[in-house]
């Protein structure tokens, strides 16, 4: 395909693209998506495009997991190997195109889990190949639990009501008086470590006097195993996003806000860029003036990185910054930034619009408000499901209902661990599920037959964990393989792989440089904590 695509060809594509060094990503998008893949020349093309050393661009490049490197068979077949399709069988599907001599190429979460097995022809964006049934399934919203978030959007979506509100009494509705509803809401961000939204804003604004106005970062990387909540979010109400986001910025005094969503994540990003369209032929964003820019990821789970978001919007390689100064303090560019979850900016509409009250109606005193779940694995209710903060692991299981007997619940992604049946009973709130590695995270729930067993996806984890390390720092780097590779040699039968398991675990946990690496070995803790020396 690629002697089909001339220098003018790859010109006209990059003729869209700012000629600055910060748009080194979206250069190579525009060469990945006319092309399929990126062969050398494609590559030193938009380096000279954006005025970044060939060996750079390279350096970009090849930190990031969802670019080809050399050009497809004809006829291939992506097939997801995450957690949810290997439970359905994307393993044995793999293995029967490859018999029909298919050439097959095995990706990691594709997030479409509730539509398992995954599997999508060509080199094209894998929500097209899924087809519109599929991706319905895919995107399923389970009956029950309380809908806030995930309620169907009103016919006056557009019309951002609770921003008009705060515009009509701005004398009231002042930056800091918004900051203090969001404080009494008790609102904490949604994407997994649960701080305390208020806090990070006005960490902000104190900021703000000795380095530059702040700007505000929407984390829509959602690059988690298992986790697509916050894509259903986007595509369902993407104005209840926007509407966030022009509250948040108006909030810290933002007048640039950048929306940065996951590579993968087509329909996503296409419902947002035409809501956001549709903003400013409104006015919406004109006074303050707010400029709100999309940027898209290239696939890596270290892209969910709050750190790592910035390094790529600056046009640097995905991998994370040291710490301190915080982002808040110095981020992107230097500048205090405030980085988002779409979930946790979601809730805000609700929040200027009926009060701090009515938002601690559901939840806990300490987690109030919902989380939006993404379920899937062996449920007969796949998809997702928004439930109040406290809600038992047993409850929302009970509500999605097991397919056949489990052997217990993944949860938290490849960073989180497991719940045996035995721990069900645990209420799903920020932090330590069992104190030993299982936490709820980003809201991913991943329910494991017995037949495939606890071990098989302790694997599955580790496997992962080992093959996203972004590479930057030796113990996440070479310790994650080892945990792989000790897992495997343990299950063969190896009883001395425990005790390199053991020299490993507080290696990661102690010595990585950013939260992937450091929380790597808690699937594996988890596992030993829920199930005993039989698992690991």
């Amino acid at each position: 395909m690629a002697d089909a695509v001339t220098v003018d060809d790859l010109d006209a594509a990059l003729a869209g693209v700012p000629r600055r060094r910060t748009q080194g990503l979206p250069a190579l998008h525009a060469a990945h998506g006319l092309i399929g893949w990126l062969p050398a020349w494609a590559v030193e093309r938009a380096a000279r495009w954006v005025h970044v050393p060939k060996s750079e661009m390279w350096a970009i490049a090849t930190s990031y997991t969802e670019f080809r490197f050399a050009e497809p068979a004809e006829g291939t077949v992506r097939v997801c190997r995450g957690l949810s399709c290997r439970i359905a069988g994307g393993r044995e599907r793999s293995a029967e195109l490859l018999g029909r001599g298919v050439p097959v190429e095995e990706h990691e979460c594709m997030f479409a889990c509730a539509a398992a097995p995954v599997e999508a022809a060509g080199h094209g964006p894998v929500e097209a190949a899924l087809g519109g049934a599929a991706f319905a399934m895919a995107r399923n919203a389970i009956p029950g639990g309380l809908q806030r978030v995930t309620a169907m959007p009103s016919a006056d979506a557009a019309s951002w009501p609770a921003w008009a509100a705060i515009r009509a009494d701005a004398d009231r509705w002042t930056p800091a008086a918004v900051i203090k509803l969001v404080e009494e809401a008790g609102l904490r961000g949604r994407g997994g470590a649960y701080f305390p939204a208020a806090i990070k804003w006005r960490g902000a604004v104190d900021a703000a006097g000795a380095n530059g106005e702040p700007i505000l970062v929407v984390n829509a990387e959602e690059g988690e195993p298992g986790i697509f909540k916050d894509r259903f979010l986007m595509e369902r109400d993407p104005n209840r996003l926007l509407e966030g986001i022009r509250i948040a910025a108006y909030a810290i005094g933002a007048s640039t806000a950048y929306c940065y969503v996951n590579g993968q994540a087509e329909r996503s990003a296409a419902a947002v860029t035409a809501a956001l369209e549709g903003a400013r032929a409104a006015g919406l964003l004109e006074e303050p003036p707010l400029e709100i820019e999309i940027r898209r990821g290239a696939g890596g789970y270290v892209c969910g990185e709050e750190t790592v978001i910035l390094e790529s919007i600056e046009g640097r390689r995905a991998v994370p910054r040291l710490r301190p100064p915080l982002p808040v303090h110095a981020g992107l560019w230097g500048r205090p930034t405030v980085i988002n979850n779409v979930e946790t900016l979601a809730n805000l509409p609700d929040i200027a619009a009926r009060g701090a009250g009515w938002f601690r109606e559901a939840g806990t005193d300490d987690a109030p408000g919902t989380k939006v779940l993404s379920l899937s694995g062996a449920f007969e209710l796949q998809g997702v499901l928004e439930v109040p903060l406290g809600t038992t692991a047993a409850e929302v299981i009970g509500i999605a209902g097991p397919s056949e007997p489990l052997a217990g619940v993944a949860i938290g992604g490849p960073s989180g661990g497991f719940l045996a049946p035995s721990a069900f009973d645990a209420p799903l709130l920020p932090g330590a599920l069992d104190g030993h590695g299982a936490v709820l995270g980003a809201g991913g729930i991943v329910a494991i037959p017995e037949q495939f067993g606890i071990g098989e996806a302790l694997d599955v984890q580790a496997a992962y964990n080992a093959a996203e390390s972004c590479g930057k720092c030796t113990p996440c780097r070479e310790g994650s393989e080892r945990i792989r590779d000790a897992l495997r040699r343990l299950r063969s039968g190896d009883a001395g792989a425990r005790a390199d398991l053991d020299v490993l675990i507080p290696v990661l946990a102690q010595a990585s440089l950013c939260g992937l690496g450091q929380m790597a070995p808690n699937p594996l803790t988890s596992a030993r904590h829920q199930f005993g020396d039989s698992v690991a």
